[in-house]
């Protein structure tokens, strides 16, 4: 099953993929993590290539092995299984940028001190 994709659908997921491996927690964390390493400065390097670069790419490299989404990916498991399995993933990771996501507004209604 191979289609064509439009030039359309090619910068689409070429600005994706660029987002998903040079997004501002790429470009700012690393220097602070080498600063805040000290002479561990090579573990941490490792450490942030396996979380940063090595993740991302291998989600890319299973996604398109099963040629879909979380839905074509959970196949094996089941699709309840496969629906719990992505919302637990969702609230894990959720929960770290919430902080992030509320403080613009927390700011702009002045509700924080």
């Amino acid at each position: 099953m191979t289609h064509q994709l439009r030039s359309r659908d090619i910068i689409a997921l070429g600005f994706m993929t660029f987002a998903l491996f040079v997004g501002a927690g790429n470009i700012i964390f690393p220097p602070m993590v080498g600063l805040q390493a000290g002479e561990h400065v090579w573990t941490a390097a490792f450490g942030f290539l396996i979380t940063a670069v090595g993740l991302p790419v291998l989600t890319v490299v299973a996604l398109a092995k099963v040629g879909g989404g979380v839905d074509s990916l959970s196949t094996p498991i089941g699709k309840v299984a496969g629906v719990l399995l992505a919302t637990v993933c969702y609230l894990a990771v959720g929960r770290f940028s919430l902080r992030r996501v509320q403080l613009p507004f927390l700011l702009k209604w002045g509700l924080r001190r």
